[in-house]
């Protein structure tokens, strides 16, 4: 029984976030979101204009608020969390397409700073041809 309570307990603790993951968290809490779950680090690359030209890469970077260049050659940590209280919580599209309420967000960290990222409305994968399909951390498009 003793065994049995301490797996529990065990299991139920949150895992220890990296030094990206946790500077991701605290800004998306800074934003006014709320952190639902931590999903992982989704990829590290160095960014390079060749990178960051081409699909899906372009597609992320050219959204608000990222701007690649500056971080041309530097490694970028992409960290993803599901967060609520987000503008697209309650996003719509065509033939009934819509948020659950919840975001999935995709935060870039370079050398501890948060450069920019993406989001899109949870359960929608960005550019999987929805119209609107990609947006800024604060849940704007390019148009």
């Amino acid at each position: 029984m003793l065994i049995a309570l301490f797996l529990v307990l065990v299991g139920c603790q949150e895992k220890e976030l990296s030094e990206s993951a946790a500077v991701a968290k605290e800004y998306l809490e800074q934003q006014g979101y709320n952190v639902l779950t931590y999903e992982g680090q989704l990829e590290t690359y160095k960014i390079t204009k060749y990178k960051v030209d081409s699909i899906p890469y372009h597609l992320h970077w050219s959204l608000p608020g990222n701007d690649p260049e500056p971080y041309f050659n530097k490694i970028v940590e992409v960290e993803k969390f599901i967060v609520n209280n987000h503008p697209l919580d309650n996003w719509e599209c065509c033939d009934g397409v819509k948020s659950k309420g919840k975001v999935s967000t995709y935060v870039y960290v370079v050398e501890g700073q948060i450069v920019g990222g993406y989001s899109a409305p949870y359960g929608i994968k960005p550019s999987a041809g929805v119209v609107g399909g990609n947006w800024s951390l604060d849940g704007k498009s390019v148009e």
